[in-house]
């Protein structure tokens, strides 16, 4: 390739003739020549070509060393078309200078241009040479493509308004080409007109595939993670990359080198401290090594840091420079990160002790203007530990660190931070508290509690009322991971009187410690069972929490609020309250997905689809909740979520797995009585399904509280199931009377209860009213479950009552077979969902091989077995799947993920 362009580059050199007195210099009018190391880039040159081709102008804009010249070098070796080509310098910015070389480019293409030049003729024979060159150029057939690299060099407006004059009136004739830092031509009104093409830095950056070429062309091999690391660090930019290659080719370890690609004497840090650093003025170098601590630089947080006030003007002319400074949105930039790599560097060798000092200075602007975690950063960089500390504590922010909701979380910042240290002061003893704590260290956690409280004890009562705070909200969120309850309610009510002693640090801080106050309180009163107040605590919440636009607090308002709802049985309510805290908008518009999702919101998803019978989804959401559980622990929540499973269980027809997870969620801790009570209507209700009614009457007697509605529904169902209709319908009257103010969902347990009492004893009437009664109080939020629980007698009542069935479809037919529920003219088949019965396994064994579309005589051969066995297998399965045909019961089973 680099013999084929020389060849041409040759081909075209001549004597260049000098005009009206400038000397012109050959190699200014030359296109560089491509050396053998270049790397060809077929996307880049198509885009000069298309440019070129459809467009007057084409600009290649971007800072120093991005490749602009070698990629115009590249399409101008491949281009058989006339290319005119100038190498400006700063000695060009001159109009009679300018354009002699113009002129000598363009006749060196086979251009033929005006004899006189505007040397000596003043401002109007400029005029004339224009017009003149322009009517030239647009009789130019085919076009010509004029290259000027480096543009940015000239600053003159009478070279720039002449170009532009000349361009626009030389039509279809002339296509120009240029290579810039910045922008120096109108580009707006060539944007605007459509005859605009940019290439900007984000198009010239080397890929990976590239740079990996680039590097095998200098004979150096790096493994893919360096060769990332490599591009990544470099952003792709051109001379970064070609000056590693370079180095590389002298460095025992490529690899190595990768991760040591600034130091004193490197030699990129030696091209960017040149080009880019030194030339710039004393202020303005001071700012860059000033800033080069941030992440983002805005004009405000330089002025603090220099004292500049024309910092934010200084910032924006950088950007438009192309100096390695870029635009980053909302008023800030960001540099290069080999450029803030040196800039570092430099501020370490130059100014030795500084940076410390820059960090916290950021620290405290950053905590001003409400961004903490900036704030805190800046603190530990500055390894002022109780200063990143009492930032967190100030900020009333240290729940952020307990329960981590954003990301990255506030607690990373501490993750270095020392331990064991004989802190003065409480703040750092509590944000370590508090960090142990998240990270499920609980030993850890109350040992550098009970240090910081032993400091707060010798202070005066009215003082570090925030510190107070931060240790009232650490108890509370240690009692919740271990169930104790009374503990919970105690340090709610404490934080909740601390609160109103802090220092008002800002309305947007003290909304934001008021939105957690009200879900720790709505998340007690859950706990205890007061289901409506909590409700009415937690809708408080999420209105101070939206107010706030504190991060987490919405959400676990929301999640608990969800729960609540769900646990209520306001399903359609709860779905929505738990969509919008776990990252979906209620209409369905998604929106960036929580990192760390309310496990309350979880688990109350999967007590949605559970009622629904949508098993599949549910286990799923309690995986998910199972997930959260691990981030942030809550015993409760746990619990409630084992009763979920338990229902699951019971739903499937597995009666003993119910019981196991009814254990599992008493087990070591307190329950709370209500939850209790829960826990024992399910298990009474599943040693029913097993026919042991002795258990299931001890389970209904446990489950506890005088006149509990739910309890006496689940003692008539035991009593029904053994057989005592007279102690069952003393159980349900109360339930049943008007006006009993028992909930709907209750109510709706009782009639199906009261079905199944008048179909036993042959009254068919009453079995149908109530029954009926029962699937119009599940209508409103497609309450399934207990039917599905109850199908072995529902299903022959509906069996023989299709009329009923149709009546009730919609809640019926995704919950019971579809023999059962009879569909209406005209509509598609329902697949039923749930099996009667639990198959054994070698059942599960015949279904699998029926499932491969062996014939009954090949699956048995499979299983050793006669065909007659295997017919009177699957006459069991398809009674235990309610289904006729072979494959109805394979598509059932993998439904229920039998097989």
């Amino acid at each position: 390739m680099a013999t084929q362009v020389a060849g041409q580059v040759a081909a075209r050199i001549r004597r260049v003739a000098v005009s009206a007195g400038v000397p012109i210099v050959a190699a200014k009018v030359t296109a560089p020549g491509v050396p053998d190391w270049v790397v060809l880039r077929p996307r880049i040159t198509k885009l000069i070509a298309r440019g070129t081709r459809w467009c007057p102008l084409t600009v290649l804009t971007a800072p120093a060393g991005a490749g602009k010249t070698m990629a115009l070098a590249l399409w101008t070796a491949a281009q058989p078309g006339s290319v005119a080509w100038v190498c400006l310098d700063g000695y060009d910015n001159r109009p009679e200078v300018f354009w002699s070389y113009v002129v000598a480019a363009l006749r060196r293409s086979g251009v033929a241009v005006p004899a006189v030049l505007p040397a000596a003729r003043g401002r109007a024979g400029d005029r004339v040479f224009l017009l003149g060159l322009a009517a030239a150029l647009a009789a130019q057939e085919p076009p010509v493509t004029l290259v000027l690299d480096d543009l940015h060099l000239l600053t003159d407006p009478g070279v720039l308004d002449g170009l532009d004059y000349v361009l626009r009136n030389a039509g279809p004739g002339l296509r120009l080409a240029v290579s810039a830092r910045t922008d120096s031509l109108p580009l707006h009104r060539y944007r605007l007109a459509g005859e605009l093409t940019e290439i900007r830095a984000g198009d010239l950056a080397f890929t990976v595939p590239e740079a990996g070429e680039l590097m095998a062309r200098h004979g150096i091999t790096l493994t893919a993670d360096s060769l990332e690391c490599l591009t990544r660090r470099t952003e792709g930019w051109a001379a970064g990359l070609r000056l590693a290659a370079v180095s590389m080719g002298t460095h025992p370890d490529p690899d190595q080198f990768v991760t040591e690609l600034i130091t004193d004497d490197s030699a990129v840090t030696g091209y960017l401290a040149a080009e880019i650093l030194d030339p710039q003025p004393p202020a303005v170098r001071e700012l860059l090594l000033s800033t080069s601590i941030l992440e983002h630089v805005s004009g405000e947080a330089a002025s603090e840091l220099t004292g500049n006030e024309q910092a934010g003007t200084i910032l924006a002319d950088l950007a438009r420079a192309n100096a390695f400074v870029a635009p980053a949105g909302s008023g800030r930039y960001r540099y290069h990160p080999l450029f803030t790599e040196v800039l570092r560097l430099k501020l370490d060798r130059e100014h030795p002790g500084r940076a410390a000092a820059l960090h916290r200075r950021a620290a405290r602007w950053y905590e001003r203007n409400g961004q903490l975690t900036d704030a805190v950063r800046h603190a530990t960089q500055a390894g002022d530990w109780p200063l990143a500390a009492g930032i967190v504590i100030d900020g009333l922010a240290i729940s952020e660190i307990i329960e981590p909701r954003g990301s990255p979380s506030l607690g990373e910042e501490f993750r270095v931070m020392p331990h064991g240290q004989a802190w003065t002061e409480p703040a750092p003893h509590l944000v370590s508290a508090a960090v142990a704590l998240s990270a499920g260290r609980p030993e850890s956690s109350i040992a550098a509690l009970d240090a910081a409280e032993a400091i707060l004890e010798r202070l005066p009562a009215d003082q570090e009322a925030a510190g107070r705070l931060a240790a009232a909200l650490i108890r509370l969120a240690a009692a919740r991971r271990t169930g104790d309850l009374a503990a919970a309610a105690a340090a709610a009510a404490r934080a909740e009187v601390l609160a109103s002693r802090v220092p008002d640090a800002g309305l947007a801080g003290h909304r934001r410690i008021r939105a957690r106050l009200l879900s720790d309180r709505g998340a007690v009163e859950l706990w205890s069972g007061r289901l409506d107040q909590a409700a009415r605590t937690l809708e408080s919440g999420v209105a101070g929490a939206t107010a706030s636009g504190g991060v987490g607090e919405p959400e676990d308002c929301l999640g608990h609020l969800a729960l609540v709802e769900a646990l209520r049985g306001r399903l359609g309510r709860a779905a929505t309250l738990a969509a919008q805290a776990t990252g979906a908008l209620a209409a369905g518009e998604p929106r960036p997905p929580v990192p760390h999702p309310s496990p309350a919101a979880l688990v109350a998803l999967a007590w949605v689809h559970l009622e629904h019978n949508e098993l599949r989804a549910a286990r799923s959401r309690l995986r998910q909740a199972d997930a959260a559980l691990g981030v942030t622990p809550d015993k409760l929540i746990r619990a409630v979520a084992w009763l979920a499973a338990a229902y699951a269980g019971l739903a499937q027809g597995r009666a003993a797995v119910t019981a196991e997870t009814v254990a599992r969620a008493r087990s070591g801790w307190p329950v709370p009585a209500w939850l209790d009570e829960r826990l024992s209507l399910v298990e009474s209700w599943a040693y029913t399904a097993a026919g042991d009614i002795q258990a299931a009457l001890a389970a209904a007697g446990r489950s506890g509280r005088e006149n509990s509605p739910e309890a006496a529904v689940t003692l008539a169902r035991a009593w029904v199931a053994a057989g005592d209709a007279g102690n069952a319908t003393r159980a349900l009257t109360p339930v049943l009377a008007t006006g009993s103010g028992a909930p709907g969902r209750v109510r709706m347990q009782a009639c199906l209860v009261d079905a199944q009492l008048g179909y036993d004893r042959g009254d068919r009437a009453r079995g149908r009213r109530s029954l009926a009664s029962a699937l119009r109080l599940a209508g409103p939020e497609q309450v399934r479950l207990p039917f599905v629980i109850e199908r072995g007698w529902i299903e022959p009542a509906l069996r023989r009552d299709p009329e009923l069935a149709r009546a009730h479809r919609g809640v019926l037919a995704p919950a019971l077979s579809c023999n059962q529920v009879p569909a209406p003219p005209g509509s598609p088949e329902q697949t039923p969902i749930l099996a009667a019965e639990p198959l054994s396994e070698r059942e599960r064994e015949v279904l699998r091989h029926v499932a491969g579309l062996l014939s009954n005589a090949e699956a048995a051969s499979e299983l050793h077995i006669t065909v007659n066995t295997l017919k009177t297998h699957l006459k069991h399965i398809y009674r235990k799947l309610a289904t006729t045909r072979r494959g109805e019961a394979v598509r059932r089973a993998r439904q229920l993920e039998l097989i």
